[in-house]
């Protein structure tokens, strides 16, 4: 099945085909600029961008944290590299609203020193009776509710056929991704071993119901009548009894890294870290787009390489690449020839390998815009790495909070003036 050419000549319509569109989301906490605590107030900050003049193709909403504001494309993007600029200039504006009040926007996975238990506040207004039950059914002032940020990449697809194509690319692709957006290695002030937090804390939102993120990366299926047998419908009974009102049975309830949304005909990917500011998160969009697309074009039969994988391996990688990032050791059974590379011994040599082998001529169009930030997470290391590295050289002549501290301030400025963040 051939891809979408790169770069439409056309705005295209719905239904909308393999890597056509992108639908992209990225979220970002209020905090106070003197304390740099969490401020529960993104409702008056949504109020203020409504009545901002609308600017590019980006609109803010809210999420279940009331300190939390997800800014979002409009439509569906076309051209990523417009869509970075569009939101870097939308954040400048929420900060300009913010400032009038001492606060500003956080980017990154995680915020370090937040304490959910007694900072957290639920989204009091409209779907807060979605929240609230989320709350009686697991309890969500923890860090796996309240204390992630994240960038959701969603791709489409048109009929059952791209469906499986498009699942299970990117079920063979999720391993990896934590190691290349790992951003969140610090909170309650302190590293805790991981360099994805944010992913240490999200996988374990559903121990009452396992069945609502199975085994984190999505099950091998070749149809939507499958996949609605094997992951939706166990979910929706698991469920049941607790929700009489039948509020939580949606395709969203969903917690895998990647979840199909039949509703709007495309796969969510939600495993992302959030970045310093949009450039990077829409690099790290870009990539994985472009390794899809060269994936779904040569790996083969998918779903039959998928379903010959050792139980559990991927589920494995992927908790490995949350916590070592680069240097963890990739499997044998890892389906290097998939992607057109050879066996790999770790994740950072395989993440190397397939971008010379995706991006050969990195000079054109998005390649040009987004590839220094993946040559700087190649090369330096994933934000999360270069946080810590920056946060050694600040507690080697400060107390370890305010290493910390200052390396988050920096995150900050990242955003305001869309810039990565260099050690």
């Amino acid at each position: 099945m051939e891809s979408a050419p790169r770069t439409p000549t056309a705005e295209p319509e719905p239904p909308f085909s393999l890597f056509q569109v992108y639908g992209l989301e990225i979220e970002y906490a209020v905090v106070r600029r003197d304390t740099f605590a969490v401020d529960p107030s993104a409702d008056r900050l949504l109020e203020a961008l409504e009545a901002d003049p609308a600017q590019g193709n980006v609109e803010a909403d809210n999420e279940l944290a009331a300190h939390v504001v997800e800014l979002k494309a409009r439509r569906p993007a076309v051209d990523l590299a417009s869509q970075a600029r569009d939101f870097a200039a939308y954040a400048r504006t929420a900060n300009r609203h913010l400032s009038a009040s001492g606060c500003r926007l956080l980017p990154g996975g995680m915020h370090p020193f937040m304490d959910p238990a007694r900072e957290s506040r639920i989204w009091p207004h409209e779907a807060s009776a979605i929240y609230q039950t989320y709350d009686r059914l697991f309890g969500v002032r923890g860090h796996g509710w309240f204390n992630i940020q994240s960038t959701h990449l969603n791709l489409p697809f048109s009929g059952d056929g791209e469906f499986a194509r498009l699942h299970n690319a990117i079920s063979l692709l999720l391993p990896v991704l934590p190691a290349l957006a790992a951003s969140s290695p610090v909170y309650e002030g302190a590293h805790h071993g991981w360099l994805s937090g944010r992913l240490s804390h999200y996988i374990g939102n559903q121990r009452r119901l396992p069945a609502i993120i199975g085994d984190i990366v999505p099950e091998p299926v070749g149809s939507e009548g499958e996949y609605r047998e094997r992951i939706l419908e166990p979910m929706y009974r698991a469920i049941a009894p607790l929700d009489s009102e039948g509020l939580m049975q949606e395709e969203w309830l969903n917690s895998r890294a990647a979840i199909a949304r039949f509703s709007r005909g495309s796969i969510e990917i939600r495993c992302l870290d959030g970045q310093e500011c949009p450039t990077a998160d829409l690099a790290i969009c870009h990539w994985t787009s472009e390794v899809l697309r060269m994936l779904v074009d040569v790996g083969g039969d998918l779903l039959g390489r998928h379903r010959k994988l050792p139980e559990g391996m991927l589920k494995s990688v992927f908790l490995d690449a949350a916590r070592l990032g680069m240097t963890a050791s990739l499997p044998p059974e890892y389906p290097c020839s998939a992607f057109g590379v050879e066996a790999q011994p770790t994740i950072g040599a395989f993440l190397k390998a397939v971008t010379a082998r995706a991006f050969p001529d990195r000079r054109v169009g998005a390649d040009a815009a987004f590839m220094p930030h993946i040559g700087l997470i190649l090369s330096q290391g994933s934000l999360a790495e270069r946080i810590l590295r920056s946060s050694a050289e600040e507690t080697s002549r400060l107390p370890k909070p305010s290493g910390y501290r200052a390396a988050y301030e920096r995150l900050c400025d990242c955003l305001e003036a869309d810039q990565a963040f260099t050690n």
